[in-house]
């Protein structure tokens, strides 16, 4: 399981010679203990003070999700990264480097750079941020929220990971390790606290008030700050921005509950065009101006209200109306055309009279 694998990568370190045989319950209660001390830490020092019921739901939320993921994930999840890393390691120019230090810094900014790039394609694409907005819709960000995350985003996410790790060849210690520290990173700055120098802190590393940006319901907030661990990838290619944000969440309705969001991962976010009040007018008004070039002539005013609509609805919508000539599409537009006719002829009766 997930958890097991993060605290075995504590175990793992060199100055530590502890067996990495744990049991799950003892593994599941380390990692608890993390997510606790940042809890706590959220209800002494809130950057942003929400409910207790508004807390209750986004956590119990986000812990479903991480539960249900790991049970579904389990063969993508840590434990297949270090599976990968035991097996096919070895041929990739990372073992070609004696110094130890080097190395470890070489694998963690590789894993770092590329979550970076992975997390800015999963905002700019959006077939990757249909699953990836699950993570943004929490509207009351905390140290959970880390855990927000659609089942098929973690399976891309890890693909990548794994591919990695064969083509530099990093070691499996390496990649406990890096996937452990990266991840209580980004349980650290979804935390809902704010502390005295988090500024400086911010320079090197990324912070609660630097990620809460990228948490915004606005668009051009939310799409900054994409980086992990450390923020030299925000500056490097201009996507850091160091703003208030007024809201977080996204806009729009989406469902806050467990199964909600696991099918709104699916749900394809359409556009919503509004259709003007005056349509039929607009309508009505160029089928005159078709008439009125063949001087009235009498038989075409069907033909020419139906030109009219077609070409109103193109300027309106663009060219995303459906063509369809069924029979019962042409019905539709002939009761459409008379219903129109009738609502102008009793229009000009009333202004008459």
């Amino acid at each position: 399981m997930l958890y097991e694998f993060y605290v075995k990568s504590f175990l793992s370190l060199p100055s530590m010679a502890w067996s990495v045989e744990l049991t799950n319950e003892l593994a599941a209660f380390s990692l608890l203990l993390c997510l606790v001390g940042l809890s706590n830490l959220e209800a002494r020092f809130p950057k942003v003070h929400h409910s207790k019921r508004q807390s209750r739901q986004s956590y119990r939320t986000n812990i479903s999700l991480f539960v249900v993921n790991n049970l579904l994930m389990a063969v993508c999840s840590v434990s297949t990264l270090f599976v990968i890393a035991e097996n096919y390691s070895s041929y990739g120019p990372l073992n070609e480097i004696t110094n130890p230090g080097l190395k470890v810094l070489l694998a963690f900014l590789a894993f770092d750079l590329l979550l970076y790039i992975w997390h800015q394609a999963c905002h700019r694409v959006d077939a990757l941020w249909m699953f990836h907005r699950v993570h943004h819709n929490d509207p009351h960000l905390n140290a959970s929220t880390a855990f927000r995350l659609h089942f098929v985003e973690i399976f891309i996410t890890n693909a990548l990971k794994a591919l990695l790790i064969i083509m530099l060849g990093i070691d499996k210690t390496l990649v406990l390790t890096i996937e452990t520290f990266i991840t209580l990173c980004i349980m650290f700055h979804h935390t809902n606290i704010g502390f005295n120098y988090e500024r400086l802190l911010g320079y090197v590393m990324v912070v609660p008030f630097i990620h809460r940006v990228h948490h915004s319901t606005e668009r051009s907030e939310h799409d900054r700050n994409y980086g992990a661990v450390l923020t030299i990838w925000d500056r490097l290619f201009g996507t850091y921005s160091v703003v208030e944000p007024n809201g977080l969440g996204i806009k729009g309705k989406s469902p806050l509950d467990f199964w909600g969001l696991i099918k709104f991962g699916f749900t394809v976010e359409l556009p919503v065009v509004a259709r003007p009040e005056n349509l039929d007018v607009m309508i009505a008004e160029a089928a005159y101006y078709r008439a009125e070039k063949r001087h009235f002539y009498p038989g075409y005013e069907m033909r020419d209200w139906l030109e009219a609509k077609k070409d109103i609805l193109n300027q309106v919508y663009g060219n995303k109306t459906r063509t369809n000539t069924s029979f019962w599409k042409n019905v539709f537009d002939y009761c459409h055309w008379m219903f129109a006719n009738f609502k102008n002829l009793h229009s000009n009766l009333q202004w008459h009279s």
